[in-house]
């Protein structure tokens, strides 16, 4: 869609030179633009910047002998660096260039609310959505309302929360070394790998939620671990591993909400 990133630009700079005549659709037609560019050029820029990491590491794959998988010889961790490589060039060009940045886009639509007459006000943009990870954090914390847990859980899920990662997997992993048998082991794991994900550290989140399925692969964490992990790959520019993911939660897990969710990113990965 970046081809028509001239279409809300345009429209932007006529309603200002004649922000008197707004009309109420008109201003919300501005919204939805600005909203429309800035979410192209966030999107596009996690999926180059996840490129250029995973770049980075197979870089240094390349060079350290044994690194990047069983079975993985250097001629093919060269040929997938050369393709990641191809791939972030192409990215790179299309990457969209509006002649307006997003600052000056939000200046031209807020003066023209401002140019409008008073019954033509916007009504003002609801306040900050909760993310995926807190809703699903706040709806744990729910479930263990009651219920006596280790202090070392309790605490994981609170520094999960803040984005302190470095300092909640210690704790996390301390239950469960304590708890290996704990019904929570499982989700202990999965919350380290959570909250990295939520940090945008998506190589290190894919090595924890990676282990989820390695040592819980029947616990009730593993449709969501897989679902995350799938995440993490397309997010770090691995689309063909996110599609790999997908397709094994469809198939261990056909009839969760998990599995619906991966059907419908597997429509819009093209597969």
């Amino acid at each position: 869609m970046p081809w028509k990133l001239a279409r809300p630009l345009a429209a932007l700079v006529t309603l200002t030179i004649f922000g008197g005549c707004a009309s109420r659709a008109q201003l919300e037609k501005i919204q939805r633009d600005q909203r429309e560019v800035r979410a192209l050029l966030a999107d596009q820029g996690v999926t180059i910047d996840g490129l250029r990491r995973r770049i980075e590491i197979l870089k240094q794959d390349v060079g350290e002998p044994g690194k990047g998988g069983k079975g993985a010889t250097s001629a093919q961790l060269t040929q997938r660096l050369a393709d990641l490589e191809t791939r972030l060039a192409a990215l790179e060009q299309t990457r969209p260039t509006p002649s307006a940045s997003p600052a000056a886009i939000e200046q031209l639509g807020s003066a023209t609310a401002q140019a409008a007459p008073p019954e033509f006000q916007p009504t003002p943009a609801p306040s900050k959505s909760v993310s995926p990870l807190e809703a699903d954090l706040a709806k744990e914390e729910a479930s263990l309302q009651g219920q006596r847990i280790d202090s070392d859980y309790k605490e994981g899920l609170a520094l999960v929360r803040q984005g302190q990662c470095n300092q909640a997997a210690p704790r996390l992993r301390d239950f469960i070394r304590k708890n290996p048998k704990s019904d929570l082991a499982d989700n202990a794991q999965y919350w380290i790998g959570a909250c990295y994900y939520g940090q945008h550290e998506y190589n290190q989140a894919i090595k924890e939620l990676s282990d989820v399925m390695l040592r819980y692969s029947k616990g009730d964490k593993a449709p969501t671990s897989l679902l995350m992990l799938a995440d993490a790959f397309n997010d770090s520019g691995d689309q063909i591993d996110a599609k790999l993911v997908l397709k094994k939660l469809i198939s261990e897990h056909p009839r969760t909400e998990e599995a619906e969710s991966a059907r419908q990113k597997l429509q819009r990965l093209g597969d």
